[in-house]
């Protein structure tokens, strides 16, 4: 799990260091491009390189890394995106041989991108917009120093300076490429000191116990749905098995008008009227609802998941207690905002209800209160039906199985999105059903 900074505080701390410990701009110019060379270096070796300069400080580091290239005898050119301003870039400018400044952008096998840093604000100028789009057309190699500029001009690496940015893992993966973290010069100490944004989830967090020799059907957690309609009987079932799938020992489905769905999928149990929640260590409600909605799920004492029509029944007022985990895909997530009349953000929802909010989309976000949580998947093979119906399984049957909910929530996204992956791997495109055969295999 890696932390994450808004570049907004990275700049704050920036001007802390800067301040605490005397250290000059230029230095750290200098210290940046040097590092940044380091990096690069064996990667660009015998190449034609134009680095391209913006106004600020990135595209001061943009010039220390060209006197540096040059030094080492590297083929290198500078193009001037826009006019210098701050002071460092100006003086570094000066020092800059005129034969090596070019209006040409062709020709080049790497492009280094220096044109704005962690600081740029929107919105992007239509001269310097045509710039990014020729560069992003062309083959040439493109490596970006802080983060990509405007977060737009697309990179094949990154090297990210002093943390990793949070705006950079909120894009699509083709934007920053491969993200390669750099300290220019501030020390390790106050680094790991300062309290992240947020934190990136990897496979390699993924963290559930095995079952013991001696663990059966009622020690693996007994989950109750409510779920399904019959306009949408599947929801229910693709959440059931991906239950079994996940670990989960028992399953039972409490329904009205779906009670023969036991003959289609003999291992689920199947039940109507008032369901005795003390037998039961989970619950997931919502999927395939439609029509038969309704809100008795607050009668639940235990930890639960809301998902689909459930979320359409939750009221401003309702306090989970952190013992729900709500999982609204992007629509769902602004109709039930603007309904509660709360910004529409996971933490702020999550703060309001006092629940566990996972946002699905291509990259997934978990908000538990202030604490925030992003698996930036890309992966548009989940994009099927069923996959909700599926990952909401998942969370459910860890809730049933003990896992505390934060846990819970973490690792079924990370399970979720290892089998969409996988599934990927051997099948190209799948169904949900596929993709539970994947959670089985890697659960």
């Amino acid at each position: 799990m890696k932390k994450l900074y808004n570049a907004g505080r990275v700049n704050d701390f920036d001007r802390a260091m800067r301040e605490k410990y005397g250290l000059e701009s230029l230095d750290l110019i200098n210290s940046a491009a040097r590092i940044a060379f380091g990096v690069i270096r064996n990667r660009i070796r015998e190449k034609r390189v134009l680095v391209l300069v913006g106004s600020g400080n990135n595209g001061a580091d943009g010039l220390a890394l060209f006197l540096l290239m040059r030094e080492d005898g590297f083929f290198s050119d500078v193009y001037y995106v826009e006019a210098g301003k701050s002071e460092e870039n100006r003086h570094l400018r000066t020092l800059i041989p005129s034969e090596c400044i070019v209006s040409d952008l062709e020709g080049y096998d790497v492009i280094i991108d220096a044109v704005y840093g962690a600081s740029y604000h929107p919105p992007l100028k239509d001269d310097v917009k045509n710039v990014f789009d020729r560069i992003n057309a062309m083959k040439a190699m493109k490596i970006a120093l802080d983060v990509p500029s405007a977060y737009y001009l697309k990179a094949d690496i990154t090297v990210t300076f002093t943390m990793l940015k949070e705006e950079e893992y909120l894009l699509s993966s083709d934007i920053p490429g491969r993200i390669i973290l750099a300290n220019p010069g501030f020390p390790e100490e106050e680094i790991s000191i300062f309290p992240p944004d947020s934190y990136l989830l990897e496979d390699g967090d993924y963290n559930v116990k095995e079952f013991e020799c001696s663990d059966y059907k009622n020690t693996r957690g007994h989950l109750l749905i409510k779920a399904g309609s019959p306009s949408y009987k599947g929801a229910a079932l693709l959440s059931a098995k991906a239950a079994f799938h996940a670990g989960c020992g028992l399953v039972t489905l409490n329904t009205e008008t779906l009670t023969d769905l036991a003959l289609h999928y003999p291992p689920l149990i199947v039940n109507s009227g008032s369901p005795d929640y003390s037998r039961y260590s989970a619950l997931l409600s919502g999927p395939g609802w439609g029509e038969d909605a309704e809100r008795s799920f607050l009668d639940f004492r235990g930890n639960m998941v809301l998902d689909a029509e459930a979320l359409t029944q939750i009221e401003r007022g309702d306090d989970f207690a952190f013992r729900a985990i709500l999982t609204p895909h992007v629509g769902e997530m602004r109709r039930l905002t603007s309904r509660l009349g709360v910004d529409d953000d996971a933490r702020v929802l999550s703060k309001t209800l006092r629940a566990i909010v996972v946002r699905k989309s291509s990259i997934v976000e978990i908000a538990y209160g202030d604490t925030h949580y992003y698996y930036p998947g890309n992966n548009p093979s989940l994009g099927v039906a069923g996959s909700g119906d599926v990952l909401s399984g998942i969370i459910a049957a860890f809730l049933a199985s003990g896992m505390e909910p934060l846990d819970a929530a973490l690792n079924g996204v990370i399970l979720h999105q290892m089998a969409g992956k996988m599934a990927h791997e051997h099948l190209g495109y799948y169904d949900s059903l596929d993709l539970i055969n994947e959670v089985g295999r890697l659960r």
